[in-house]
C-alpha cells in the first residue's frame, strides 16, 4: 500500500468526514467530544488510583490507557502499528513499536529496582514513551497516570505543571534537562501514603460537568 492510500485508509478509519475522531458515542461535535473526554478520562483516572496498579512493562500502560479511553474509543489501549504525526512532529514509526516497546520494559526493569527515583529518571521515561506514542489519542494523559503510579510505587508523588506548553515544546526536542525540571517530586516513603495523596490531589482537579 503507498504512503498516500495508507494515510487516507487511517484517515478513513479513525476521522468522521468532518475531522472528528470516531467514537462509541458516535458524537460528531469536535469540541463537544473533547469535553466529554476529558471528563470522563478524569473520572476514570481517579478509580484507577484506587485500584493502586503495580508498574511493571508497556502492558500497564495499556491497561491504564484503555481504563481511561475505552469507554469512548474502540482502539484504546491498543498499540499502533501506524505511523503518526503531530505538528510536524514524527513519533516512532509504526512497523518499530516493538523495538521502542522493548527499550522501555528495559528502563522500567531498570529503573525499578531503585528505591526513590530522580527527576531525570521520570523525564528518561516519559521522552520515551512520548517518542514511542503508542495510541491514537490520550497518549500524554495516559502516560502521565502510568508514570504517577510507578512513582508511587516508590512511595513519591509527582507533580506535573498545569500549562502543558512548556512541557510539550520540551518533549518535541528531547530536552530531557527541561522535562526533568518542570517535574516535581514529593518523597512520602509509603506507597500507601502516595496512592492516597495521588487520589486527593486527582480528585481536586477532576472537572465536573456543569
Amino acid at each position: 500500500m503507498s504512503t498516500q492510500k495508507n494515510n487516507e485508509y487511517y484517515v478513513k478509519k479513525f476521522l468522521y468526514p468532518n475531522g472528528t475522531l470516531k467514537n462509541k458515542l458516535n458524537i460528531r461535535d469536535k469540541e463537544k467530544l473533547q469535553n466529554i473526554e476529558y471528563i470522563g478520562s478524569a473520572a476514570r483516572a481517579v478509580v484507577l488510583l484506587k485500584n493502586k496498579p503495580k508498574i511493571k512493562t508497556i502492558k500497564e500502560l495499556q491497561f491504564v490507557h484503555k481504563a481511561m479511553f475505552g469507554w469512548l474509543y474502540p482502539w484504546a489501549g491498543q498499540i499502533r502499528d501506524y505511523n503518526l504525526s503531530k505538528d510536524n512532529y514524527q513519533f516512532l514509526e509504526g512497523d518499530r513499536q516493538e523495538f521502542g516497546i522493548q527499550n522501555i520494559n528495559e528502563l522500567l526493569k531498570k529503573k525499578s529496582k531503585l528505591t526513590h527515583l530522580t527527576n531525570l529518571d521520570y523525564a528518561e521515561l516519559l521522552d520515551e514513551i512520548n517518542y514511542l506514542h503508542p495510541f491514537r489519542e490520550g497518549n500524554g494523559r495516559s502516560s502521565k497516570v502510568f508514570l504517577q503510579c510507578l512513582a508511587a510505587n516508590h512511595g513519591q508523588v509527582i507533580d506535573f505543571p498545569r500549562k502543558n506548553d512548556e512541557m510539550i515544546a520540551a518533549q518535541n526536542t528531547a530536552d530531557i534537562e527541561k522535562i526533568s525540571k518542570l517535574i516535581r517530586i514529593q518523597n512520602l516513603y509509603s506507597r500507601k501514603a502516595a496512592f492516597g495523596q495521588l487520589e486527593s490531589i486527582q480528585t481536586d482537579n477532576e472537572p465536573h460537568k456543569d
